[in-house]
């Protein structure tokens, strides 16, 4: 089984050298149109891996810096985190020998004039058989009660909230190039485990404070759903966190299966509140529709960032793979046409 395992890695390792050596030259460099108003996108830890390993990074961050996007949010955090630690692990999924995916994410974007921020999607959520689940089972809530399919960490627990300190501690001291970090809906607690609105704010608070004393000028972008859904489902009182100065920046997910319902969402999303005191975005889903293999038009997309713009908001579109990658199939130039 051993042996099997290592064969598996080298073939592995030496395709993606091969695939990567197909890149010969790198990507010029290119400066986005600099605007306040967000305009974003997510990139998945995998996402960001593959681009990564397969060489294609440097392109990829060229092309949304050439459409004038001007953030990524890249996936850090999922069953593990994608960069050498010693506070936490590696996610299995990223972890090849000599790759850093991470820091490839923040030079390159940098020459390509974007604002890369550590995504960390999974927040206090966690897979039952995650390594932290195994190894520490009384950081869990309920005994490890198993709520949408994950175990959740309770953000009360003294050990948890130093867990979650030192991993921005070390974040912030090892990649101070970053922009800033971003937490979304799952740094949320469900109301299956009761009402912990009060002590997730105290750790959002523990957190931006050990991030603002490393980096005073890092942005702590919050992703969280509409407010009341957000407090009412998960505990995420995320516009008190914008009025006490724990967030800096906002983009709330309307996602969304059409512009109607964008519309509809809007009202109530919270982005105009929060606008009053940081950068505001809807986030916008761009992906597959629930019905096999539907995947959402770009047309569609468009209307819906059409309607948030007209609102005078910024956007995000979730994912790159989704909308740009090799999950929708269709030419580049037609891709990016729905968005020059």
């Amino acid at each position: 089984m051993k042996k099997a395992r290592k064969f598996s890695w080298f073939v592995l390792i030496l395709l993606l050298i091969v695939t990567g050596c197909t890149k010969i030259t790198e990507a010029p460099p290119h400066q986005p149109q600099q605007e306040q108003v967000i305009k974003a996108v997510w990139l998945t830890h995998v996402g960001n891996a593959f681009y990564t390993y397969t060489g294609r990074l440097d392109d990829v961050l060229h092309q949304i810096s050439r459409l004038n996007f001007n953030r990524v949010y890249v996936g850090v955090y999922n069953n593990g985190v994608t960069y050498p630690t010693r506070v936490s692990y590696r996610n299995r999924e990223t972890n090849i020998p000599w790759f850093n995916p991470l820091n490839a994410a923040i030079n390159l974007g940098k020459r390509q004039g974007l604002k890369i921020y550590a995504w960390y999607e999974y927040g206090l959520m966690l897979s039952p058989r995650d390594v932290l689940a195994q190894k520490h089972p009384d950081w869990l809530l309920a005994a490890g009660k198993v709520v949408n399919n994950c175990v959740w960490l309770d953000p009360s627990n003294p050990e948890v909230q130093q867990y979650f300190q030192n991993l921005f501690t070390e974040v912030a001291y090892l990649y101070p190039k970053l922009v800033g970090i971003q937490l979304d809906d799952h740094w949320s607690v469900p109301r299956e485990f009761g009402d912990y609105s009060n002590q997730l704010t105290q750790l959002t608070a523990q957190v931006a404070a050990t991030i603002k004393k490393i980096h005073p000028d890092w942005i702590i972008s919050v992703s969280p759903n509409p407010p009341s859904f957000a407090y009412q489902q998960y505990n995420q009182n995320w516009l008190n966190w914008v009025y006490q100065g724990y967030a800096n920046e906002v983009v709330v997910q309307i996602y969304r299966p059409t512009t109607e319902a964008v519309n509809q969402t809007l009202p109530s999303s919270g982005l105009f509140e929060a606008s009053q005191y940081v950068p505001v975005a809807a986030g916008i889903y761009t992906g597959f529709s629930g019905r096999g293999l539907d995947i959402k038009s770009l047309g569609e997309v468009k209307q819906q960032v059409q309607a948030v713009q007209n609102q005078g908001y910024g956007y995000s579109l979730f994912t790159y793979e989704y909308t740009f990658g090799f999950l929708r199939l269709a030419k580049a130039k037609t891709k990016e046409s729905f968005f020059r």
